[in-house]
């Protein structure tokens, strides 16, 4: 199984915003990466984790993979979970909703943040990590 870990960051919220991924495989770390994504918020930030590591997946050709997508974000988990209706960032949420149908075995599993999961410290790191180098 796969499991991706995804967080977002925002200093101050709303503020400068950035965003992280890791794929782990068996284990092992496949890829990281992280985006600086400008002006924005908290949430925003959690969306674009998100599509970012779907990018990375379709970029390595995971798509057909049993994923786990693991993220402390329940606004993330409660838009693609649990069909709340976006009242915001709908072209930003229409468009991740489109980009999972490429993903016929990813599920999501809420994690508590900042709570010594190792893998959603380190994507909560690289988020803060874009923010700092784009200053």
């Amino acid at each position: 199984m796969i499991v991706v870990n995804t967080d977002g960051s925002c200093k101050p919220n709303p503020g400068k915003a950035g965003c992280g991924y890791v794929i782990v495989v068996d284990g092992t770390t496949l890829e990281e990466g992280s985006v600086y994504l400008g002006e924005g918020t908290n949430n925003i930030a959690e969306l674009k984790a998100v599509e970012v590591a779907l990018e990375a997946l379709l970029k390595l050709e995971l798509q057909e993979q049993s994923i786990e997508l693991q993220t402390d974000s329940a606004y993330a988990i409660g838009l693609f979970t649990k069909n709340w209706k976006a009242k915001a960032n709908t072209e930003l949420v229409m468009k991740i909703r489109e980009d999972l149908k490429k993903f016929p075995k990813l599920g999501f599993s809420w994690v508590k943040g900042h709570n010594g999961s190792h893998y959603n410290e380190l994507a909560d790191k690289l988020a803060n990590q874009a923010i700092d180098m784009a200053n």
